[in-house]
């Protein structure tokens, strides 16, 4: 494991007689006796000594989303496996490491997309892909937990009984809130048992689906962490995450399906408009452009029609209502929102042989509580229907909250980065937030004294292998440790890009919160 240094190791020590602490039996019982009303038990706890970690869930399909399931390099520490009993029957599992030698911190962790972590988001560090792993804490001193909640299906199909198609809300309950605050109470309570001293600061740093547990634990638990860094965040749930389905549910309601090929024409042709893609990529602001304007030009598919043009106009502008409301965002002209080849890491793609693109339509099954449904077929009008039911149905999911005067209140400090280019969740939906956040609370300069907002141009959905410089792990982290122990604002930020094919930097410079 290459480390990702954020935190200087070199002053501290073995906490004296902790390994005998590192007793299954003795933690159960110390733990019951802070929560004697819940149901807890200490799976196993072990001391890992050999400087190496292998992921006993690692697969093929686990590492197209992760940096690598094989770690070495590792500092001495106890790891626990702890069951957690939850409402409606289900079992939490808490994976908790902490370093023998603390730095007597909390930095909890996150997941992606409906997962909230668990023992497969245990993976190797790497300062270009954002979102903190339990390793990485470790390697830099700190206590670390993730939580599956409950929910252990990776590809999220566990919140529809797939028999009855009935709604599970105690699971949905663990994953939109209640899984990661235990998770942090529990593990906060491990760290301090087993080396008989307070946590003296706690973060967490998710993205992504992470990142919505960041911003929901601000929102709802404000006493939990003192920072919090939430990258490409996964809020206004109800609405983002149908973003993937609008521009299937256009092309459907137009009869016509545009190929990968007429998608990329119409993005370079956006490029072109501002002078060319380096241009582009250097914006904040979203670019207006007609796309009637290449109507007639040549694409190995054909050439543009007039057809092409409104449904790729009707894409790019987003669901809105029959009185002209904006429903939601969808994703800028310009960016690149779909894939022909390889890991499906954007809203939709193609697969060889198909040309109808496809969708990981997981939280649209939910609220039509159908698991066999594929959405394939979607029009704009079951859209709306679907839009709308989503709002009200799992309005406590959205994540959008503004109410952080508690947070703010007792001091925490929050950053939030999100790419201009992100290819998953739109990132005009975070500028909304943020621009809510400032007309509540009286302005931008208000805002910044607890929550900076880095809008990042080019870069993608949490790493910096985009179009554009990303925050590194590392810089977020450090940030974010000197902003609440010595009260130092950030400001202008270490941001790299690398190649996706070699995972060299190309490009270094600063970012600056908006």
């Amino acid at each position: 494991m290459k480390p990702v240094e954020f935190w200087n190791t070199k002053a501290l020590r073995e906490t004296p007689d902790i390994r005998s602490r590192c007793d299954a039996k003795y933690l159960e019982a110390r733990l019951l006796e802070k929560h004697p009303e819940e149901e807890l038990h200490v799976i196993s706890i072990l001391v890992n000594e050999t400087g190496s970690y292998q992921n006993p869930l690692a697969s093929a399909f686990l590492e197209m989303f992760a940096s690598g399931f094989n770690m070495d390099g590792l500092p001495p520490y106890c790891e626990v496996q702890l069951e957690h009993k939850t409402p409606g029957g289900h079992t939490a599992r808490i994976t908790i490491w902490t370093p023998l030698a603390w730095n007597d911190r909390f930095l909890g962790t996150g997941g992606g997309a409906a997962s909230t972590g668990g023992v497969a988001s245990v993976n190797r560090a790497d300062d270009t892909s954002r979102g903190m792993t339990v390793p990485n804490a470790v390697y830099n001193g700190f206590t670390a937990a993730t939580t599956d909640s409950g929910n252990v299906s990776f590809m999220h199909d566990w919140a529809l009984d797939s028999a009855t198609n009935n709604l599970d809300w105690e699971r949905i309950e663990n994953w939109r809130a209640r899984g990661t605050h235990w998770m942090t109470v529990l593990a906060k309570d491990v760290a301090e048992i087993l080396h008989q001293r307070n946590v003296q600061f706690s973060y967490f740093h998710g993205a992504s689906g992470g990142g919505r547990q960041a911003m929901v634990e601000a929102q709802e638990y404000p006493l939990d962490y003192d920072g919090i860094w939430a990258s490409s965040p996964a809020i206004n749930w109800t609405k983002a995450l149908l973003s993937g389905i609008w521009p299937i549910a256009v092309m459907n309601s137009h009869g016509q399906i545009l190929s990968p090929v007429k998608l990329e024409a119409f993005r370079l042709a956006v490029h072109e408009s501002v002078g060319g893609s380096d241009a582009y990529f250097r914006l904040r602001e979203r670019v207006k452009f007609d796309p009637k304007v290449i109507v007639g030009k040549e694409t190995e598919d054909g050439p543009i029609t007039e057809q092409d043009a409104v449904i790729m106009s009707e894409i790019w502008d987003g669901p809105h209502r029959p009185d002209g409301e904006r429903m939601w965002y969808s994703f800028r002209p310009g960016g690149l929102f779909w894939n022909a080849q390889g890991a499906p890491v954007t809203a939709f793609y193609y697969q060889a042989g198909n040309s109808k693109p496809l969708v990981f339509p997981f939280y649209a099954k939910w609220v039509v509580q159908d698991a066999a449904r594929d959405f394939l077929d979607i029009t704009k009008d079951e859209f709306y229907t679907v839009f709308e039911k989503s709002i009200t149905l799992f309005s406590k999911s959205a994540g959008d909250s503004i109410e952080l005067n508690q947070f703010e209140q007792n001091g925490g400090k929050l950053i939030n980065d999100h790419g201009t280019d992100d290819p998953l969740i739109p990132v005009d939906g975070t500028i909304d937030y943020y621009n809510r956040l400032c007309e509540a609370l009286g302005g931008t300069d208000k805002v910044k004294e607890f929550c900076l907002f880095y809008l990042n141009p080019g870069d993608g959905h949490g790493g910096c292998n985009w179009h554009g410089l990303g925050l590194t792990e590392s810089a977020g982290m450090r940030a974010l440790i000197d902003w609440v122990e010595h009260n130092k604002i950030p400001q202008k930020l270490h941001g790299i890009q690398t190649d996706p094919a070699t995972g060299e930097t190309v490009c270094k410079g600063e970012l600056e919160p908006v």
